[in-house]
């Protein structure tokens, strides 16, 4: 193979993306806070974002578009429903390919509005229109999802985390309801997720679990 054939492999090559990781338990609250310290534009919006996204476990793809008049809906009814584009667009892909399915498009996801997250969301849209975007940018319309996963990404960096996206706040979410509970359906079914494989990829169980069997196969060699 020459140089020529090489550089045209080199770029075909398809780069795997890394996970994101989950926001240890421990590091939540300082990252807030360091997300605070270095926030010089938009504050506010950053900090509002982080505590929204770790609240709902919604992809910040569909909450950075959000209007201050989704947010005060979401206040009044006690939570907050919205049709999640992942699987909107999956379901198109879907339909696209089988016109003739009766396969009927997602539901929106519900995730309901508790005491922290209800003051934080009164606080935050307090003042404001309904036709503002919740969560501004620069130019004048929303911060993008990548953009704001940059922001979160040179936190985790200042703070020694590896591999944090705004997917992190999403899979943080997840994990808290697995350590609480211990139970991966519930992890399932507040994520939307179709089965519980996908569930259990997610939160990295088969790994842990393969890690606590050779801790069990371990304690055999103890004589």
């Amino acid at each position: 193979m020459n140089s020529e054939e090489l550089e045209i492999k080199e770029e075909r090559r398809v780069v795997k993306k890394v996970p994101a990781n989950p926001i240890p338990q421990s590091m939540v609250e300082m990252f807030y806070y360091k997300l605070g310290e270095e926030s010089k534009e938009f504050p506010g919006r950053n900090l509002a974002l982080y505590k929204i996204a770790l609240g709902t476990g919604y992809r910040m793809e569909d909450l950075t578009d959000l209007l201050i008049g989704d947010l005060k809906k979401a206040i009044e009814n006690g939570f907050l429903e919205i049709q999640e584009k992942k699987q909107m667009d999956s379901w198109k892909t879907y339909i696209k390919k089988n016109p003739n399915s009766n396969r009927k498009p997602p539901k929106k996801r519900k995730v309901f509005i508790k005491s922290n997250l209800l003051r934080l969301l009164k606080d935050y849209t307090r003042g404001k229109r309904n036709s503002e975007y919740a969560f501004k940018s620069k130019q004048g319309g929303y911060i993008s999802q990548k953009s704001y996963s940059e922001i979160l990404s040179k936190i985790g960096k200042s703070l020694d985390l590896k591999h944090i996206s705004g997917h992190s706040l999403r899979k943080t979410y997840a994990h808290r309801i697995y350590e609480r509970t211990g139970d991966i359906e519930k992890v399932r079914i507040n994520l939307g997720h179709k089965d519980l494989e996908t569930t259990k990829r997610y939160l990295n169980v088969h790994e842990s679990e393969v890690e606590k069997d050779s801790e069990i196969i371990d304690d055999m060699l103890d004589f």
